[in-house]
């Protein structure tokens, strides 16, 4: 685990998830255009904390198994708690997330946290989960800038995640946009991209 990731489980993920209350309704219209676009019934999100957009895809498509993974424990508390299929990422993420099982996989403010040298790795672990779609809702940046988050270096990156995936192999199902607090996100570029054809 990264010196980021013991962050993330420990004690300063615990206060993020204390502090960010998401209005998960305010979520819901745009869920409901991207399974409407994707079709995807089997749904994966990596880095899913409390569980804001599983229960936004709950809502929006009942009839869909969205799972979650989160490396902090307290934060997986929490989703189980609401409902979710939600685990620790450390304990079955080799034995589920490289398989192909999910329809769609994404993350929704996870890779910006991400340090370099780990960020390929983790980017094709989640190519190789999906078995059509990724999406990342993530600041985006035509060129990575680190950001200082809440006075700590080397916690937090914007980067051109649609230009990383597509050097993936991906393809960009249309143009990326900007999500903002009216959809209970901060100002995140989405950015959806779809596997070739075997």
């Amino acid at each position: 685990m990264t010196e980021q990731a013991k962050e993330w489980a420990g004690e300063f993920g615990d206060a993020y998830t204390a502090r960010n209350r998401v209005d998960w309704q305010k979520r819901v219209p745009f869920w409901n255009s991207i399974l409407n676009r994707t079709g995807a019934r089997s749904i994966l999100e990596v880095g899913c904390n409390a569980g804001w957009n599983l229960t936004a895809i709950r809502r929006a498509a009942p009839w869909a198994r969205a799972v979650g993974i989160d490396v902090n424990p307290n934060a997986i508390r929490r989703a189980c708690v609401a409902g979710h299929d939600a685990w620790l990422q450390s304990s079955k993420e080799r034995a589920d997330i490289c398989e192909g099982l999910y329809e769609l996989v994404f993350t929704a403010g996870t890779l910006i946290h991400i340090p370099q040298p780990d960020l390929e790795g983790t980017m094709r672990d989640i190519v190789r989960a999906s078995n059509r779609w990724v999406l990342a809702v993530e600041y985006g940046s035509e060129v990575p800038e680190e950001i200082t988050y809440r006075g700590r270096p080397s916690m937090l990156w914007k980067r051109p995640f649609g230009a990383m995936y597509e050097r993936l192999g991906l393809k960009l199902a249309g143009q990326p946009f900007v999500l903002g607090p009216d959809q209970a996100f901060d100002n995140c570029t989405v950015y959806l991209l779809e596997k070739p054809c075997p």
